[in-house]
């Protein structure tokens, strides 16, 4: 790898960005900051020796990165090669894995997922894929080859603001044009936003498949480090939901067979559970690995793409919070977390109990407890000199069934939970207390410059509408003759032709074709859904309060996640709506009466004085609501969807846009562009 390169690219943007007037200042005091938007760049700004820091900074690979943070180091700039292609699960690498060789189940292009054979789509033979750990301030280098033939790719950075690099987002048609088959794509982002934060892609359903992976941003001075005493890499705990099928199946989907998962999977390793055979498949599960009386730092991702939260507990310990989304928050210990996909807590594990081995435990609750589906890992005090990593995974004690649940005690984020209720069992995420140095405490009591009102659902269409030659209507068979569509505010969200972030000079082209609830093309009468691009329009630096309200009709065990890219919000309310109110029309002016009754703060219910987490993924309860609040100093075109893979896929979404076209940041030199290629047919001959 040509380092040189790697380098000539980095300094470009950031000089591009500089020359362009975008750094507002520099620094020459110690205080390398002041104003969280400007941290990565300042950084680079500021001189030491008469060169800037970028110019100081190295490449390594990019598994050199994974170290010990510390505030006096120059940063690094990490560098990662990846190939994205079709690949299987417990396939011709894994040999005789299957058939109970358990040394064929380490080799390391060997993926066993729950056991079953099924087609992956895997980064570099892995899933999930490569883990990328930094620390703050580093510059991060992927190149991404796309190996599939025939399938466009990208990558979403999901908690990182790409403050200076929007373009590198990674939402085909919003931020850039997806990568084709063959294609190199080179992202090249700041490690600004620490935490714990994960990558997958945001094209077509290939994260169902398996197109997801840890990305770790460590902070050398973090404000809750003296709580524990390792932060060890491999204490990470992605969970995701599996299906034997690939996720293409399922949308738009087969009337014989309604979609569901078939297993859950805990760092890609789960055992599936055959329920007619009986049979319980022998392949390996995640190994934890801690000695006694000690502190660790474990990391949670959810990555489900299906309909259910995921509740997390560990046999005979009890879990000290101390992150949301990235977010630190002052410690609180629970018995049971409870998350949504896109959601990731950090929590301290005391090792406090007798040596031996204990279950980690994943369910699928709310809308899946029906399934009855759970998968287990082994965290174990026992060294590598007493048993082998291998050994663990195939543990011969058997894990308890279902109807041996452990108890659920005090309850992190219960998608139903009353929020700012002391002395109940349940914690809500909004709940819990923010502690960071740099907060936006005006955020809370500031009037909004902004308000929008987002009522989400998913409706059955005529087939009148699916199948006429008035268009093609993205949709998905949920049963037989139920085929479902995703709206927001009765819009169906059709993606342009083009990015808009990186080719404006199109913009005039399709102005027309924005839309949003009060500005509708003709052809969209307020009583039907309409399929257009779904625009939120805001001004740079707006504070911006947004109530997102499940339009359901009735109350089901089904809690959507919803991410906005680019930001983080507070969470300023969440509720139940009453059951006596009906139609949409009510239940938003439900929620307006209740912003109109004099309460202590403007965020009714929140104790005086509470600093809610930062967050930017959120569940809504079911048939209820949730408030955000947050300040759009992020110029650019920004993706807001629910984080369910088939309802972001049938339409519930939106872009926020930030900000006129002349504040957002140019695209460097050479981005590629795509759209359409209609020209005159007289033009071809001549």
């Amino acid at each position: 790898m040509n380092r040189f390169l790697i380098w000539a690219v980095v300094i470009t943007i950031v000089l591009r960005n500089t020359a362009d007037g975008f750094i507002t200042f520099s620094l020459n005091s110690n205080k390398l900051w002041s104003n969280p938007k400007s941290q990565a760049i300042n950084l680079f700004n500021a001189s030491q020796e008469g060169k800037s820091i970028l110019e100081q900074m190295k490449t390594y690979d990019g598994a050199e990165c994974d170290r010990v943070c510390n505030a006096t180091e120059t940063p690094r700039i990490c560098y990662f090669s990846w190939v994205a292609e079709n690949y299987a699960a417990m396939g011709s690498a894994c040999k005789d894995c299957r058939w109970g060789n358990h040394t064929d189940c380490s080799h390391p292009q060997c993926i066993t997922a729950d056991g079953m054979e099924r087609p992956v789509v895997s980064l570099n033979r892995q899933m999930p894929g490569p883990a990328v750990i930094v620390c703050r301030n580093d510059i991060i280098v992927i190149d991404l080859l796309n190996h599939m033939e025939g399938s466009s790719t990208t990558i979403h950075w999901h908690g990182m603001h790409q403050t200076q690099t929007p373009w590198m987002d990674g939402v085909p048609m919003v931020t850039q044009c997806p990568i084709p088959a063959g294609n190199t794509f080179r992202y090249v982002f700041n490690a600004s936003e620490h935490g714990t934060q994960f990558y997958h892609s945001h094209a077509g359903h290939q994260k169902a498949n398996g197109h997801f992976g840890l990305l770790v941003v460590r902070h050398p001075t973090d404000l809750n480090m003296n709580l524990y005493d390792y932060d060890l890499s491999e204490h990470h705990i992605i969970i995701a939901d599996w299906t034997l099928d690939m996720a293409e199946k399922f949308v738009p989907g087969l009337q014989s067979h309604t979609i569901q998962m078939d297993s859950i999977l805990i760092n890609g390793r789960g055992r599936h559970f055959d329920e007619e055979e009986q049979e319980l498949q022998q392949s390996p599960l995640t190994v934890y690995r801690v000695e006694q009386w000690k502190r660790y730092r474990f990391r949670m991702i959810s990555s489900g793409s299906q309909f259910c939260p995921f509740q997390l507990q560990i046999e005979a310990h009890r879990m000290q919070i101390i992150s949301t989304d990235g977010g630190a928050v002052q410690p609180v210990t629970v018995d049971t977390v409870i998350s949504t996909s896109g959601e990731r807590y950090d929590f301290v594990l005391h090792a406090d109990q007798k040596p031996g081995d204990y279950w980690v435990r994943v369910r699928a609750v709310g809308f899946c407890n029906i399934q009855r589906k759970e998968e287990f890992a082994v965290l174990s005090y026992r060294s590598s000199s007493e048993i082998s990593d291998e050994e663990l995974a195939f543990p011969v004690q058997v894990p308890p069934t279902w109807d041996e649940p452990f108890p659920d005690g005090m309850t992190l984020n219960h998608p139903n939970s009353t929020c700012y209720q002391p002395g109940d069992q349940f914690v809500c995420a909004s709940d819990l207390e923010a502690h960071e140095v740099q907060r936006d405490d005006a955020l809370i009591d500031a009037v909004p410059d902004k308000k929008f009102y987002v009522a989400f659902n998913t409706f059955t269409a005529d087939t009148s509408l699916l199948f006429s030659n008035d268009g093609y209507v993205r949709y998905m068979t949920v049963a037989l003759t139920l085929n479902n569509i995703g709206i927001t505010n009765n819009i169906s969200m059709v993606y342009p032709s083009f990015p808009p972030l990186t080719q404006p000079e199109l913009l005039p082209t399709m102005e027309n074709a924005f839309c949003n609830v009060s500005s509708r093309p003709a052809q969209c009468p307020m009583e039907r859904a309409c399929f257009c691009v779904h625009r939120l329009k805001v001004d740079l630096n707006d504070i911006v309060e947004m109530s997102l309200i499940d339009d359901a009709e009735v109350i089901r065990e089904l809690y959507h996640p919803f991410h906005l890219h680019g930001h983080r919000f507070i969470v300023t309310g969440m509720g139940q709506l009453p059951t006596r109110i009906k139609h949409s029309s009510e239940k938003l002016r439900w929620i307006k009466d209740e912003e109109l009754k004099p309460v202590v703060r403007r965020t009714r219910g929140m104790p005086d004085g509470h600093n809610p987490p930062y967050k930017d993924t959120v569940s809504i309860p079911s048939r209820g609501y949730t408030k955000i609040r947050f300040r759009a100093d992020n110029p650019g075109f920004w993706l807001v969807h629910c984080h369910f893979e088939w309802h972001l896929g049938i339409g519930m979404s939106f872009i926020l846009q930030v900000g006129e076209i002349d504040q957002m940041i140019k695209t460097p030199p050479g981005f590629p562009t795509c759209g359409h290629y209609k020209p005159e047919v007289e033009s071809i001959f001549s």
